[in-house]
Order: C-alpha cells, then structure tokens, then sequence
C-alpha cells in the first residue's frame, strides 16, 4: 500500500506567479497533495533555510491579501489537487481567522497545520468554516502536544527524522516507535511525518515506520531552477513510498 506523497511550497518564494508556476510541476511529479505556507515575519520555528525563502518572498511583498489571492487562483487552476495550509499564528491573526475560514470553505482547504495556534476563538473561527486544525509533535515526545494531537480532528503533524543535537526523548530514539506510541494514546487520524525527509530512501523508511503520508520540501525548491529534475525527483519520491 502507498503512503501519500505531500510537497512543500513556500507560497511567494521567489514570487506569487512562480510559485503557482511550481505547483504545476509538483503535480507534474505525482504529488498527492501540496502544503502550502505564508511568509511569516517572525518565523522563529522554522530552519534557516525555509527563513530565507520568506525573506525573499516579503521582500516581493507583505501584504497578506495578495497571498490568498494568488492562492486562490492555484486552487481554482489545480481544482484536482488537494491543498494544506501551514500557517504561524502570526499570520492567522494577521489575516484574520474568520476571514481565512471563509477563504478555506470557498476554495475546499480542510486542512491547517500550525504548531503555535492555541487562541480557542481563533479555532473556532477556523472550523466553522469545515477547517480541521492538525498538531504537530517532534522527538521530545512533549505530553502537551501529544493530548493536542490526541484532540485535533486534523492529523498529525510527526517529526520524521531528529535533527543533529536536538533533544531526544529516551526510549523514542526511532520513528517507529513514536508512530507505535502515539496510536497506543489514541491518536486517531492519519500520521503524516516531516522535517528530514531528504531523499527517496527516507521516504521509504517513513512508510515502514507506519506513517500514513510523509512531507518533502528542501530537496525540491532546490530543484526550482531545473523542473525536469524537480518532476523528476518527486516521480522518485512516490516510487519510494509505494514500494
């Protein structure tokens, strides 16, 4: 059985028409869904790398109506595909949550991935509009985020790989095992595992983990100024994770 194959897209980067430029090229390659982001200004979660994408993107523009704008077109150009949001809190608050619930319904997002959102009108705003907030927890295995990911009606967000020097909780040293633990505490909806995933090979260790799905984003921006190889690679990716 397959794992669904999920690309990054850091809406914006290196602009709003490229970006909807890639998104046909990721479904070129086969993706199953794409996960889409808007630049916040203060991105302390994220690596390096993805903080300088939003940089470039901002430095294009920061206004957040013409984001949703040029997504809206994507999603009206690609109506086959499904769409994720990975948004910070700053951002939902910046566009406000029930206007962002109103563009979700009318262009079919279920899904929100953000790891900071607790705001509960916020939430509800969001999911009077259908949308389903998905949580997110990492190696550390913190019990917060896991009663999080034990509530949410959206899925859960699984680190894949721990990065190097990052706290590791002891007797959760492999994915298996936290996917293992996390269906032991009830976590009901898909687990989709992310951060990490550099190569075709780590997407077939995803899927023997018992990850239902699985995040590819660095390794294909990379490929931005070379599509054939970008296609190419995300082709690889899902031959991996039906194997």
């Amino acid at each position: 059985m397959s794992i669904k194959t999920i690309c990054y897209l850091s809406f914006g980067y290196p602009t709003i028409e490229k970006s909807i430029e890639m998104a046909g090229r990721y479904i070129e390659g086969g993706c199953d869904a794409i996960e889409v982001s808007i630049p916040p200004k203060d991105p302390y979660r994220d690596s390096a790398f993805l903080q300088e994408l939003y940089r470039v993107a901002l430095a294009q523009t920061d206004d957040y109506s013409k984001y949703l704008e040029g997504i809206g077109r994507m999603t009206e150009q690609y109506p086959s595909t499904e769409f994720f949001f990975v948004l910070y809190h700053e951002v939902i608050m910046a566009i406000g949550a029930e206007k962002l619930g109103e563009f979700c319904e009318k262009h079919h997002i279920v899904n929100v991935i953000s790891g900071d959102l607790h705001d509960p009108e916020a939430i509800a705003a969001l999911r009077k509009h259908g949308v389903k907030l998905a949580r997110s927890v990492n190696y550390k295995m913190n019990e917060d985020d896991i009663q999080r990911c034990i509530n949410t009606d959206g899925f859960t967000y699984m680190q894949a790989f721990p990065s190097e020097g990052q706290y590791v909780k002891p007797g959760f040293e492999e994915l298996e095992t936290c996917i293992r633990y996390l269906r032991e505490r009830k976590v009901s909806e898909p687990i989709y595992c992310g951060a990490g995933i550099k190569s075709p090979a780590d997407a077939a260790r995803v899927k023997a983990a018992g990850g239902q799905g699985f995040f590819v984003g660095s390794s294909i921006i990379k490929l931005y100024d070379t599509p054939e190889k970008l296609v190419e690679l995300i082709r690889e990716y899902k031959k991996a994770a039906q194997n």
